[in-house]
């Protein structure tokens, strides 16, 4: 049973920083049962002890799939999977068995699916992190142990890899997080196998971890003829909790992350070749863009990743989906370009129990920043005109990750002044503005407690302009933040959480921005029937509070 107070919106005025990505990634019947249960808490049986798996020393493994170096015989087995759909409970029609070792570089699992049926294994060839009707196999390691956040890995028959990141006990799933690892599957004559090698460097883990020699750990097993999923740590489809229900990983005492540094510098070139009716004084037949930049990424003392990079290069992130808005609000779009989404399940807020059900407020809308610019030339007699397609991101640089209890993220970014170049009938070439300096700051700090049963947090976002000249003051804010706090509490083996956020925001700009802020559709001050607000043009500042929560 859920409860809920609906958000309290005074104004949301510093909505050019906030969003909700719309585009949704392509689920197959296994991921789609995947995201049932992160939308359900999952608990094992209430007081039940939890299941421990240890560990073996790995020596010499091969990822092939065939599972026949002896290390993997002297491994103890995690079995007697249990089921959580269709038949909740009961245990897993046929028998599978998990397998861990582990050395100074990375952890490796064996599953060993067994079938008295190999013909009837479902496994389609994709590209990877795509949904299939496939059977998969998937590991699960909260290597925090915090009972909150787990990283996820997954392989189909075929050998097709997923991997994403869970976060907030069952409510959230990050899909665009992925990681450098090896995986193989083999289908024989006692059923199918997958092997894994996931490097330690992939993963984040914290001190105390460590010194416990433990992670949080399950196992996955979907049959897709059947439609049936099952957990080696049982979770109930309508649980309230997830990553808390793991098992636990035993013998990691000693291990160590050692120093993780990436970087990755490139050159490009973007060649365009116009046809006769697109060319003008400004794009001919083909024109040539070189660009040069580079990222970084690097490991800090305690969990924390340090993230930079200068001009990236986004042609490896994938083509957005082609959408059709015919309302009268912006389309928000999943953020997919590797530095932004390092850490990104940290920046959430308000969403620690399902606030999606009525809209999670995020502060921070990531794919604004390099975006394409907002001006335009607002010239008499143009006869011909060029505008860059992006604005250039100078620099930017985060600190995300986790310290004890301590979830922490700093992100700053500077994209630079952009302008379009325009001629009049005179054939003189000119340069109007139509992005200005701008600089996104957001922070983020969250404290568990009770092993994640208890959390806390604030978070503060905003952007600054430089609007120095006119050509932005009738349409962009000079500057908008906004702040808040959000928490939750859980409590009767997380069968019951209590969850909430306040915050406040404001945006500055000249009348003319303002009263335009006031009209647009996120708003419609001026309308008539409206009585708890009202239209001021004079105004140059907006503010307001939203205030929101749930019992469930």
């Amino acid at each position: 049973m859920t409860f809920r107070f609906a958000p309290c919106m005074a104004v949301m005025a510093a909505a050019l920083l906030a969003g909700r990505p719309a585009a949704a990634q392509a689920l197959s019947a296994e991921s789609a049962s995947a995201r049932a249960s992160s939308a359900q808490p999952r608990g094992a049986t209430p007081g039940a002890p939890a299941r421990t798996l240890q560990a073996a020393p790995a020596t010499a493994i091969r990822v092939d799939g065939r599972l026949d170096e002896a290390a993997w015989a002297t491994a103890p087995a995690a079995g007697e999977f249990v089921q959580q759909q269709p038949d909740e409970g009961k245990p897993g029609t046929e028998r599978t068995e998990a397998r861990v070792l582990i050395d100074g570089e990375a952890i490796y699992v064996a599953m060993r699916m067994y079938d008295p049926h190999p013909d009837s294994i479902l496994g389609q060839l994709t590209r990877r992190d795509q949904g299939s009707t496939s059977d998969g196999a998937r590991v699960f390691i909260d290597s925090y142990n915090d009972k909150r956040t787990a990283f996820v890995f997954g392989l189909n028959p075929k050998g097709v890899k997923d991997d994403f990141l869970r976060f907030n006990d069952a409510e959230g799933i990050d899909y665009g997080w992925d990681a450098v690892w090896d995986g193989a599957a083999r289908v024989d004559s006692a059923g199918w196998t997958a092997e894994f090698r996931i490097p330690l460097s992939q993963l984040r883990f914290s001190a105390a971890s460590v010194t416990g020699g433990r992670f949080g750990v399950n196992f996955r097993r979907y049959i897709a003829r059947r439609g049936e999923t099952s957990f080696w740590a049982p979770i109930p489809a309508t649980s309230n909790a997830f990553v808390s229900l793991f098992g636990e990983l035993e013998g990691l005492r000693g291990i160590r992350q050692g120093r993780r540094l990436e970087m990755m510098p490139y050159v490009s070139t973007k060649v365009d070749h116009l046809p006769t009716a697109d060319r003008s004084a400004f794009a001919g037949a083909t024109s040539f863009t070189p660009s040069v930049g580079a990222d970084l990424k690097a490991g800090l003392p305690g969990g924390l990743t340090l993230s930079a990079t200068i001009n990236p290069d986004f042609g490896q992130v994938e083509v957005d989906p082609a959408v059709v808005n015919l309302s009268a609000f912006e389309t928000f779009f999943e953020e997919r370009r590797p530095f932004f989404v390092e850490g990104a399940d940290i920046f959430q807020f308000g969403s620690m129990n399902n606030f999606n059900n009525y809209g999670t407020l995020e502060f921070f809308y990531s794919r604004r920043v390099g975006r394409q610019p907002q001006g335009a030339v607002r010239v008499d007699g143009v006869t011909d005109q060029h505008a860059p397609d992006a604005s250039t991101i100078l620099g930017a640089a985060k600190v995300s990750g986790k310290v004890g209890g301590w979830s922490v993220g700093l992100m700053d970014a500077l994209t630079s002044r952009e302008a379009a170049d325009y001629r009049l009938g005179d054939g003189v070439d000119r340069r109007y503005a139509v992005e200005p300096l701008t600089n996104y700051f957001v922070g983020r700090v969250r404290r568990d407690f009770q092993r994640g049963s208890t959390v806390v947090g604030g978070m503060l976002s905003g952007v600054t302009r430089d609007l120095k000249g006119d050509e932005f003051d009738p349409y962009l804010r000079s500057r908008a933040w906004v702040a808040g706090v959000d928490g939750s509490h859980a409590w009767k083996n997380r069968e019951w959480t209590l969850s909430g956020y306040l915050a406040a925001s404001r945006v500055n700009g000249s009348e003319d921005a303002i009263a335009r802020t006031q009209r647009s559709s996120a708003r419609y001050f001026n309308r008539p029937d409206i009585d708890h607000v009202t239209y001021d043009p004079e105004r140059t500042s907006l503010g307001g509070h939203p205030l929101g929560g749930s019992i469930s």
